[in-house]
């Protein structure tokens, strides 16, 4: 069972909700990271250009895969996202493509969606520790947000 958060984008003040922000109510984990899609604006802060994150995407069935450092450094370089799907999994031999092909994320701490520049989605599986604290800060920050 999972919990799954929609919001907007674009807040209230015609600002952006950037990945970054997201990330900075996720608490520190051991969670493997993995970049499956995305499509977005990014600024060389993780030294890598948008070229490359589209490289490191495609050329590994796993996604773009990073630790929690990484991700978040990642974060810091993404100005806008106008597609992305991050899913973060317990342990890395579960990053199984054929699940991703078919789009079963059943069992993934988190998966974080950006949808066409608009919506932000974020799917919590109910079993990850502190599931219920995540939930309540994303629905406490985001609210005026939410569809």
């Amino acid at each position: 069972m999972s919990e799954l958060l929609e919001f907007r984008m674009h807040d209230a003040e015609g600002g952006i909700v950037g990945l970054d922000s997201l990330l900075s109510l996720v608490p520190d984990n051991n969670w493997v990271w993995s970049v499956l899609d995305f499509d977005g604006i990014v600024q060389g802060v993780t030294g890598l250009e948008y070229a490359e994150i589209r490289q490191k995407i495609a050329s590994s069935s796993q996604g773009y895969v990073m630790s929690w450092a990484q991700v978040r450094e990642f974060a810091t370089g993404v100005r806008q996202c106008f597609d992305l799907l991050l899913v973060a999994a317990g342990e890395h031999r579960l990053l199984d493509p054929e699940r991703f092909t078919a789009g079963d994320f059943a069992g993934f701490p988190l998966v974080l969606t950006a949808s066409d520049s608009t919506w932000w989605t974020v799917e919590i599986d109910a079993d990850t520790e502190g599931a219920s604290v995540l939930a309540a800060r994303l629905r406490a920050r985001y609210r005026g947000e939410t569809g």
